[in-house]
């Protein structure tokens, strides 16, 4: 096939039980209706958005009514939305919503992985992938695709930030041990640092996508917030995946008002 995959990635929204309620001294509901906004105001073929990726602490109040929210602001964005839990999610609750329990998602030459990272959280931020989320990992190879994206919470490699290098994937070395026997796998999607980020590992492409909800400074002993105008903004990237394997994306950010 020759079918490019485009696909939403949305992340660390951090909802409130009500969306009057602040987080770090804003509403995270404002923040993401206004991605939302720009999203649609780009004059972007939004029908052709064939995958959300909502890609954890999608809520801060883990409640049904939270994730419903979130879905009803969101779904209309692309023709399927996929979601995966971050340290801040309950993953029981998420799992009553029974049609977005996909771990595989297959699409022309690629599959969408979807990883599990909230297994041993310490309440700090940290999460691993389990014995059983490493096995399935370890299988992924099988798949009928010759391409597959990764998509966790959790970053399974350092940036240099203190305090978010102790709470990143908990099991890194192990994540990396499957992976090094895996040849599909191009690239590495996740959020959790509330900031864009970039690395190339060997051929292997890891994107950190920036948060809805407010940013954190890059390289910090402690958590600072964003002060950087362009960089505090509430930002969304967009991937598209290409027949032949390579990655096209752009991270965009909300402009200030």
């Amino acid at each position: 096939m020759n079918k490019s995959i485009k696909l939403l990635q949305i992340t660390d929204c951090h909802l409130q039980e009500t969306p009057l309620t602040e987080f770090k001294g804003f509403y995270p509901d404002q923040r993401l209706d206004a991605v939302i906004k720009h999203i649609e105001s780009q004059q972007l073929p939004i029908a052709s958005f064939e995958h959300l990726l909502l890609s954890g602490d999608l809520a801060h109040c883990a409640k049904a009514s939270v994730y419903q929210r979130i879905l009803d602001k969101t779904r209309h964005l692309a023709n399927q939305t996929h979601w995966l839990a971050g340290n801040h999610d309950d993953v029981q609750v998420m799992q009553t919503f029974s049609d977005m329990q996909r771990n595989i998602v297959i699409d022309g030459d690629w599959a969408i992985v979807l990883l599990d990272s909230t297994a041993g959280a310490n309440g700090l931020g940290s999460g691993s992938l389990s014995t059983a989320e490493l096995r399935f990992l370890s299988k992924v190879e099988q798949l009928p695709v010759a391409h597959i994206l990764l998509a966790l919470h959790h970053p399974p490699v350092a940036f240099g930030s203190l305090w978010q290098d102790a709470i990143k994937l908990g099991n890194s070395s192990e994540f990396w041990q499957v992976l090094n026997a895996l040849t599909k796998v191009r690239a590495i999607t996740f959020g959790h640092l509330h900031q864009e980020q970039y690395l190339k590992k060997g051929q292997l492409e890891l994107f950190c996508t920036p948060a809805t909800a407010p940013q954190f400074k890059e390289r910090q002993i402690t958590p600072v917030l964003e002060d950087n105008p362009q960089l505090a903004a509430p930002g969304y990237r967009l991937l598209e995946l290409h027949s032949d394997g390579k990655i096209s994306t752009t991270v965009h950010r909300v402009p200030a008002s």
